[in-house]
């Protein structure tokens, strides 16, 4: 087996066990912030998808930001965060007061967020509602 396959494999097994740990403190809607690099990202949120509500939306770098009606229930997913706009930053957590409690996020980052949060590129606010559970894809 490469360490390519194994890699996976372990981040695999990171994203369902947290995601049943979620299940069992009965908190499967809260956020979820995955972070590490492109493939092993992709791998991660794959796993998790299946088992979330209803997607009701999806966002990437380069794309205008959509939001759904608040009332909606389900699971936002954010890939890229750590390339929002700060007015789509401001959009979301508009948002995300909101929608409190109807629509989970799932949201993605290759970079930390915490630094871009200390040199005021990241809304601090934003990035404690999407990291209430971390899931860590680095290798």
């Amino acid at each position: 087996m490469t360490h390519g396959v194994s890699q996976l494999r372990e981040e695999w097994r990171v994203a369902r066990s947290a995601h049943a740990e979620l299940e069992l403190l009965r908190m499967p809607r809260v956020n979820v912030l995955i972070t590490g690099t492109g493939g092993v990202i992709d791998s991660v949120l794959e796993t998790l998808l299946p088992d979330l509500r209803e997607p009701i939306g999806r966002w990437c770098p380069g794309e205008q930001l959509l939001l759904p009606p608040p009332r909606l229930i389900g699971t936002m997913v954010l890939q890229g965060v750590d390339g929002m706009p700060w007015e789509d930053q401001r959009q979301l957590l508009a948002w995300l007061e909101l929608a409190s409690g109807r629509t989970q996020v799932v949201s993605t980052t290759s970079a930390s967020l915490f630094p871009l949060v200390e040199a005021g590129v990241f809304i601090d606010t934003l990035y404690y509602r999407l990291n209430v559970v971390c899931v860590d894809a680095t290798a």
